[in-house]
């Protein structure tokens, strides 16, 4: 059949109808009168009807006809089934709504967690031609870690290579339009091809042209993002208007579209600068990094033409970084950049690895929670099989094919997959929204899960694999010799296959999921309970914390300084504060300062990496730090003098300086002209995240370094913090009313954070754990009944001859609670291989952690014994002779 014929088919088949009621008429035109006629000739009514419906056909056959002449028979059929289908499935309400709720809980759960992979590993931020944009990163020296590229890298890619590269970094201004206070909001620092690489244009204005990048300091121009254009401005007419970026003058000249807020879902952007005003943009120690060859702060990414291939990029790349190497061994000694696709690193590869971990694990789980699901369906349908067989028989009997009873039946399973997938959809929807709700607004700010045509195909393509799961199986099996074998058999005489192999097998596969989904969800569980239990190092108690900038209000370094100090002042008077203190890192909150230092006496001239934070006057007081040997920071060091002073911890001392006491001992920080001497050594503690190990860690004096400018108030206090965060702020406030305060919040938010990982995994693992609980328990509570129901007959007669309860019930138990045993035993087994995979993400626990193995199979067989019990007690409550009369 050409294409022309089948479309022409296809029109004729969709007006079947009204051709069909044509036709009607016209067959009962022509019986009416072929009756007249016939009458007229002497025969009677009755006579005459009947001989004109023998020589036209009945109307019923003609319709067949048409329906042959017109149409696919083959849909038509189809849809008769569906009919059918849908007709027998309300006359078992029970039985369709049981089967519906689970196929809804499982493919919903699948649904939901298929729509965050989806947002967070399978889209792109809206760019043209995603699949030729290459993010490129750089590694050198002795870690392989890759990391950010110096802009001075980036401009000498950018002149010696031929393909277009754009370089960016987020960093935080504090924005001043002159109608409402200052705030702060997410910016980045781009170079001026940034969004011609990427292939945005402005929705409203213009972006960046390549002239506004050559001259630092010129072109005071940003684009600001559709998000901050409708919440500050109020949608309205913004192009041209002036507003304040770090106290310094800005004009807008754009808006970028709507969706867009750079590329990574971690990190939006609501303000976009041109590199050349960095010296208006960065503020404090940024501003001296960006000259640094040796400071990774940008991200790169690049485009391919199509004349060109990715193999070709990292070979321009690998020479350019040879030569870059040989140019600057000081700072680019080892250099090498790598490109990996922008779908990939829109997370970040350090970060990417850690969800692509997770989302795994979640999707693993949720696959076989909608699994139980299926064998449940499954055992269901064996079950209805021998009420059913009868029916199928008779069917045959009366004419139907056995494809067509096939047909028929396939079509139940579809209707149910398809009333399980839409009420799915729903639950999906309702647990998407709910994880929006409890996520940290921190958390991935810029990421939305939506429902959109590619999870619906997903969806769609679920439920047809339910549809070949739940129902292909029975449809072929009701159909077989062996079903049919006999329709006056007695409807308790099963067959062979319905002897119960195939639902024991179902009720091992079952077991053996659930016990998987109950092992994980113990993992984390204990994950989370030990990382509660981590000591940090310090007293997270009663400390309350305060973020701040001075670079976005152009504090120097004499007026920074001096700030903090009248801030410590202000906190002195306020009733349940027992002292403060600044630093330039919040801990637990993510990596801090990572410097490149040094060590006099060492042979190797490589600098070494290390984590630093400068912190003020009484913060080892404060954060009730442990200092073990010589001192802390005291008043006077701020003083003019040849040296810097620093406090090391225990990690560090041991490693650089073995076997020896550190005090006095000198190191040069990577760009600091000055050498720093060791005055102190301070206990350890958990810096970046709970859970790490101990790594090497200095501080540096605040004062000695004013050139910090963001930092963060640490209030040690005798009350509850949050009590007095109000009078905090406020006494801040007092002292500079422009001053965009961020982040104001207890420690135990910000453990509350640390932790939230492992809480999530957690409660959604154990939701998931429970849900396949439920489900195994309700597959083999259903194959006991099963058991039961089909040998009341021989209960009663073993009971009526004297059997004990223990031996009557003994073979239903061995059937159902057996299984149960291998299941849980195959399951451990699986889950202690496939753990191995997530042990990155565990918290003090062993992947094979015997504990939480046990208490996993444990819960498993006790409930599994209960559900085995339950429908055996309902037998032995039965009166013998009853059971024998009802047969």
């Amino acid at each position: 059949m050409n294409p022309r014929e089948f479309w022409a088919r296809l029109m004729t088949w969709i007006r079947r109808p009204a051709l069909e009621r044509n036709l009607a008429a016209e067959l009962d035109a022509h019986l009416e009168l072929s009756a007249r006629e016939l009458e007229a000739e002497g025969l009677g009514t009755v006579a005459a009807t009947t001989e004109a419906r023998r020589r036209f056909g009945s109307l019923a056959r003609a319709r067949e006809a048409s329906r042959d002449a017109w149409g696919f028979p083959a849909l038509d059929g189809l849809a008769r089934d569906v009919r059918q289908a849908v007709r027998g499935l309300v006359r078992s309400p029970v039985y369709s709504a049981t089967i519906v709720l689970m196929l809804a809980l499982g493919i919903g759960a699948n649904t939901a967690v298929f729509s965050f992979l989806n947002g967070l590993f399978l889209t792109t931020a809206p760019v043209s031609n995603p699949q030729t944009l290459y993010s490129i990163f750089s590694s050198g020296g002795t870690s392989a870690e890759l990391r950010a590229t110096s802009f001075q890298n980036y401009e000498d890619l950018q002149r010696a290579l031929r393909f277009d590269i754009a370089a960016h970094v987020s960093i935080p201004v504090a924005l001043v339009d002159g109608t409402r206070e200052a705030e702060q909001v997410p910016a980045a620092l781009v170079s001026s091809n940034y969004f011609r690489v990427l292939g945005v244009r402005a929705l409203s204005g213009r972006t960046f042209q390549e002239s506004e990048g050559r001259a630092d300091g010129q072109h005071p121009v940003v684009v600001i993002s559709h998000s901050l254009w409708q919440r500050r401005f109020g949608g309205q007419a913004v192009l041209g208007r002036r507003i304040a970026i770090n106290t310094r003058p800005f004009t807008v000249i754009g808006v970028a579209p709507d969706g867009f807020r750079g590329l990574d879902v971690g990190k939006p952007v609501d303000v976009w600068i041109p590199s050349s005003m960095h010296g208006d943009a960065l503020t404090g120690v940024q501003t001296f990094y960006f000259r640094q060859r040796s400071a990774a702060m940008f991200d790169l990414v690049a485009r391919i033409p199509t004349s060109s291939t990715a193999a070709e990029l990292e070979s321009s790349l690998d020479a350019q970084a040879n030569i870059l190497a040989d140019r600057f061994p000081a700072d680019d000694k080892g250099l090498a950049f790598h490109t990996i696709p922008l779908r990939q690193a829109q997370l970040g590869p350090a970060h990417r690895a850690d969800w692509m971990r997770a989302g795994g694990l979640l999707a693993v789980i949720v696959a076989l929670v909608l699994l139980i699901a299926c064998a449940n369906v499954a055992n269901l349908a064996l079950a209805r099989i021998l009420t059913r067989r009868h029916e199928i028989s008779l069917r045959l009997a009366l004419g139907a094919s056995r494809a067509q009873i096939r047909r028929y039946l396939t079509a139940e399973s579809g209707v149910l997959a398809i009333m399980g997938a839409v009420t799915g959809l729903a639950v999906a929807r309702g647990s998407i929204q709910l994880a929006t709700l409890v996520r940290p607004s921190s958390v991935l700010p810029a990421f939305t899960a939506a429902i959109d045509g590619r999870v619906l195909a997903f969806t769609a393509a679920v439920a047809c694999v339910v549809m070949v799961l739940v129902g292909v199986g029975p449809a072929l099996y009701m159909t077989s010799g062996v079903a049919l074998g006999g329709i006056h058999r007695d409807r308790f005489s099963a067959p062979r296959l319905s002897r119960g192999y195939v639902a024991r097998g179902l009720l091992v596969v079952q077991s053996a999921l659930a016990t998987i989904a109950l092992i994980f969800a113990a993992l984390f569980v204990r994950s989370l309970r030990n990382a509660q239990l981590i000591d940090p190092g310090f007293r997270v108690n009663n400390l309350a914390l305060v973020t701040f900038n001075l670079g976005m209000l152009r504090y120097d370094n004499e007026r920074g300084p001096a700030f903090v100090r009248r801030v410590n002042e202000r906190m002195k008077a306020i009733p349940g504060i027992v002292s403060s203190a600044v630093a330039s890192h919040v801990v637990l909150d993510g990596a801090g300062l990572e410097s490149r230092i040094r060590v006099a006496g060492h042979v190797s001239a490589e600098a070494i990496g290390v984590h630093a934070e400068a912190v003020g006057l009484n913060y080892f007081q404060t954060m009730a730090l442990v200092i073990r040997e010589g001192r802390a920071f005291q008043p006077g060091d701020d003083t003019s003098s040849k040296y810097g002073w620093a406090v090391v911890n225990e990690t560090m001392a041991e490693r650089i300086w073995p076997n020896r006491s550190p005090i006095g001992e000198r190191f040069e920080i990577t760009g600091i002209p000055e050498p720093y001497v060791v005055v102190g050594v301070a206990s350890n503690s958990q810096y970046e995240a709970l859970g790490e190990k101990p790594q090497p860690f200095f501080y540096i004096y605040y004062d000695q370094t004013p050139g910090l400018k963001k930092l963060t108030l640490y209030v040690r206090t005798a009350v509850d913090p949050a009590s007095v965060l109000p009078a905090i702020v406020r006494e801040i406030r007092s002292l500079d009313r422009n001053l965009p305060l961020t982040d104001v919040r207890t420690m135990g938010d910000v453990l509350t954070k640390a932790t939230w990982a492992s809480r999530a995994a957690s409660v959604l693992l154990g939701c998931f754990g429970a849900l396949a609980l439920a489900l195994a328990l309700v597959g083999i509570y259903g194959v006991t009944a099963f058991f039961v129901n089909r040998q009341r007959r021989d209960i009663g007669i073993r009971m009526a001859l004297g059997a004990s309860s223990r031996n009557a019930i003994a073979p239903i138990i061995r059937s159902t609670f057996v299984p149960a045993v291998a299941g849980t035993i195959l399951g451990a087994l699986v889950a202690a291989v496939g753990a191995r995979s997530v042990a990155g993400l565990l918290v003090g626990v062993s992947p094979n952690d015997p504990l939480s193995i046990c208490a996993a199979a444990t819960i498993l067989l006790g409930c599994a014994g209960a559900a085995s019990l339950l429908p055996v007690g309902v037998a032995l409550r039965q009166d013998p002779i009853a059971a024998l009369r009802g047969e």
